[in-house]
């Protein structure tokens, strides 16, 4: 049985791709499950209800020396424990390629486009045969809405809109409509613990010698968090120490706005005070490279 997963925290991709990247697996006649690699946000299960799917089963079993195959990473530390023992078989990106390293060939396609639901689109609808879901397509076209921002991200490709697009029909929606219930979704935050507004979106990532983690809260307006911003500082300060972490860094994000304020756990490298940056949504696109630029000029 082959385990297909996203990273750890999972976004809305991850969750989305890997459930229909299994069903893709079987009709292929490879056994496959798809797996969750923690809680689910308040936007996926959204996606989830409005395709009327349930939630993957959390990954529980060892996958040491068990075929694996990645959706939406290709980072160890994003994985769960023993992916470097593991054999991946497969893996479908949209990131940089990161720090796994596979024992033998595996099926691989990484592409620079805004959202791993828009390769998995491409990899399924040419596979002879194969007929994707009303309910499946729905999933898709939520994932490319949500990491994409609804093609405000600069990270949003041709392809993605194209995509999107022809999701929309075979869903069988409004796609203008589901764009505002899935951002509803996707900003909200209320009732989520600090802990848990953490959790909500977060990788974490080894850029040079700095072992990190990478946050980021998406909100209307920063009206809508300021006064949970000091508990969320407490509480970056308490992971970067309990995880052994050079730093943690938090985006939060205004989507009315399209800024996004940086706030750092204390003994960075970079700045002892929050940093509001224009025009920045994108943690892969424009967080990552920024950091490592920054952290780069301090060598």
């Amino acid at each position: 049985m082959i385990s297909v997963f996203g990273h750890l925290n999972p976004d809305s991709d991850s969750i989305c791709c890997a459930i229909v990247v299994s069903d893709w697996l079987n009709f292929s006649g490879q056994s496959a499950t798809a797996y969750r690699l923690g809680e689910l946000n308040p936007e996926t299960e959204f996606i989830l209800s409005q395709a009327e799917y349930l939630s993957p089963s959390l990954l529980e079993h060892n996958i040491a020396d068990q075929p694996v195959w990645l959706v939406d990473f290709s980072d160890l530390e994003q994985g769960p424990e023993n992916l470097n023992k593991s054999q991946v078989i497969g893996l479908i990106d949209h990131h940089r390629l990161g720090s796994l390293i596979t024992t033998e060939p595996l099926d691989a396609w990484i592409r620079r486009v805004g959202c791993c639901a828009t390769l998995v689109f491409d990899i399924v609808t040419h596979t002879p045969g194969y007929q994707l879901s009303q309910s499946h397509a729905l999933l898709l076209l939520g994932a490319i809405l949500s990491d994409t921002v609804a093609f405000q991200s600069p990270t949003t490709t041709e392809q993605d809109k194209q995509t999107a697009h022809k999701l929309s029909q075979i869903a069988k929606v409004n796609l203008d409509s589901f764009i505002i219930k899935l951002l509803d979704a996707k900003t909200d935050i209320s009732g989520l613990s600090v802990e848990r507004l953490l959790q909500k979106d977060e990788k974490n990532y080894l850029i040079g010698e700095y072992k990190l983690i990478l946050g980021q809260i998406e909100v209307s307006d920063f009206h809508a968090i300021e006064s949970q911003v000091p508990a969320l500082q407490q509480e970056m300060e308490k992971r970067a120490q309990s995880e052994g972490l050079d730093f943690y860094v938090l985006m939060i994000t205004s989507l009315f706005s399209s800024q996004s304020c940086l706030y750092f756990s204390q003994n960075n490298p970079i700045s002892q005070s929050p940093i509001t940056i224009e025009n920045m949504l994108s943690r892969k696109k424009q967080l990552v490279p920024w950091l490592t630029q920054k952290l780069n000029a301090d060598k």
